[in-house]
């Protein structure tokens, strides 16, 4: 443990610009085009500003652009407190999205006429086991798993059936709707991932109008592909999801529904910085028991917690280009925060001299 939790001396290296001039050389690209994609269930904290200035800052030195999108497929636990929070922390770092800021619930309805094409194609199909099934028959690592008794139900019963899920026909957990691939597959993320589940709650902007919702691996690659990012970025525990991310792209491609280039997946390590939690659980935790004053107490990693202890954006923009863009997870010691701090307002703070407790002292005779 102590060898993995070593701190590492930042490294400026950044294996994404040399992928992207490769692409523009070649002319695959035109124009580059990345996406920030948060899910407005929280507040942003230190790690988020690495993946802001990566996706924001890289597009910037080739004249492309980067989208802001809210990743907002989950009402139960999403509110618009965090959408305003996200943008203000966003515009605080230093960068403009305007007017390409999207909501993955913008794209609902297409996401909903993608799954039917699916079904139509032999593709999906409408899963009614328990949810104690569904998990038993997924395997495990080391074991296959096995196909629902669904697995081969009509295309016209999976059509009607997704119709009364959206219809508000059946209760929550009754139904979901899963892709068809391998349940045999050593990849789990590819063993008949699920689609759509019922969720009967409302929804920040739709309201009432859903209560079937796309899962993040259904929405987040075909989102991309509708907004035509050439390069989404996103951190290592999202590699293994690559092959599904493209899986459901290709598929909806084939019937017709999306152009070709599709987006493309690029995964990076995390930001790892020591004496620092960044797991967004523990820090609710942290909030919801009072243990801080809030998501602003200068102790907290959040943005504006950082922002009100005194870091300026400045030096987060600093750390984050220091530090480079890997595939390799390392962990940075605080202190090279706090150098890339000092560095920052070493050529903006005005200097001042004071004498706090002054003393009289008569000079006679000079």
């Amino acid at each position: 443990m102590a060898a993995v939790n070593k701190p590492g001396q930042p490294s400026a290296s950044n294996f994404i610009r040399q992928i992207v001039e490769a692409d523009l050389a070649s002319g695959k690209t035109k124009e580059v085009v990345t996406r920030f994609p948060p899910e407005p269930n929280g507040y942003l904290h230190f790690g988020h500003a690495k993946s802001i200035c990566i996706n924001f800052g890289l597009p910037q030195q080739y004249g492309g652009r980067c989208n802001l999108r809210f990743d907002d497929t989950n009402p139960t636990k999403e509110e618009q407190e965090y959408v305003d929070a996200i943008k203000e922390a966003v515009h605080w770092l230093g960068f403009e999205w305007k007017p390409h800021e999207y909501f993955a619930s913008d794209y609902f309805e297409k996401l909903y006429q993608f799954a039917t094409a699916l079904i139509e194609r032999g593709h999906a199909y409408v899963d009614s086991q328990s949810a104690d099934e569904l998990s038993k028959n997924r395997g495990t690592l080391t074991q296959p798993g096995k196909d629902s008794r669904y697995r081969n139900r009509p295309v016209s019963e999976s059509l009607l059936l997704l119709r009364e899920m959206r219809e508000g026909k059946h209760p929550d957990g009754s139904h979901v709707l899963r892709a068809k691939i391998d349940m045999r597959s050593p990849n789990m993320n590819l063993r008949d991932p699920v689609m759509y589940r019922i969720r009967h709650a409302h929804h920040h902007r739709t309201g009432d109008k859903w209560c079937i919702y796309p899962t993040y691996d259904w929405a987040h690659g075909l989102s991309d592909c509708i907004e035509n990012v050439t390069h989404s970025l996103c951190t290592l525990e999202f590699e293994d999801h690559r092959p599904l991310y493209d899986w459901f792209n290709e598929r909806v491609a084939d019937a017709g529904l999306l152009a070709r280039p599709l987006s493309r997946q690029i995964e990076f390590a995390r930001l790892n910085l020591t004496y620092v939690v960044l797991s967004k659980r523990m820090l609710i935790q942290l909030v919801d028991e009072k243990h801080v004053s809030g998501w602003d107490d200068p102790r907290m990693p959040a943005l504006v917690g950082m922002r009100r202890r005194g870091y300026t954006a400045g030096a987060l923009q600093l750390f984050a280009e220091r530090t480079g863009t890997t595939k390799n997870n390392t962990w940075i010691d605080y202190a090279w925060l706090d150098i890339a701090l000092r560095d920052d307002l070493e050529a903006k703070a005005a200097r001042a001299m004071a004498v706090i407790d002054p003393i009289p002292l008569v000079l006679e005779n000079w």
